[in-house]
């Protein structure tokens, strides 16, 4: 698994490419908490990379949603397949999250809540 997090502006971006490994999500999460604990809230997790979600990786975008959240933050999940988009609204997962086309749109509904 490859990922990499990267700070733009106040937005921490979250690029990964696979999230079928809970062993492995968790250490991004740990990162994640790190980061949150230093007083950055906001992500954006690019999906693009991603070639097939489970149950695993929705679990993953859910710690990072409600971590975001309970720090007064928030998550928007950008480049999300017709795949894993069918899976959002089968486990009705689809209006909880944010999702935007892609990492600039992503920017821009962030802009708009401040």
């Amino acid at each position: 698994m490859t990922y990499s997090i990267q700070k733009q502006e106040e937005i921490q971006v979250l690029s990964v490419d696979n999230l079928i490994s809970e062993f492995e999500n968790r250490q991004i999460l740990e990162e994640v908490k790190d980061i949150i604990e230093t007083g950055s809230n906001r992500f954006v997790i690019d999906l693009s990379e991603l070639r097939f979600l489970n149950s695993a990786g929705l679990n993953f975008l859910i710690s990072v949603l409600t971590k975001s959240r309970n720090a007064g933050g928030d998550t928007v999940i950008t480049n999300v397949s017709e795949d894993a988009s069918k899976l959002l609204v089968l486990t009705k997962l689809k209006h909880v999250f944010t999702t935007a086309n892609s990492v600039e749109d992503a920017y821009k509904l962030f802009a708009n809540l401040n």
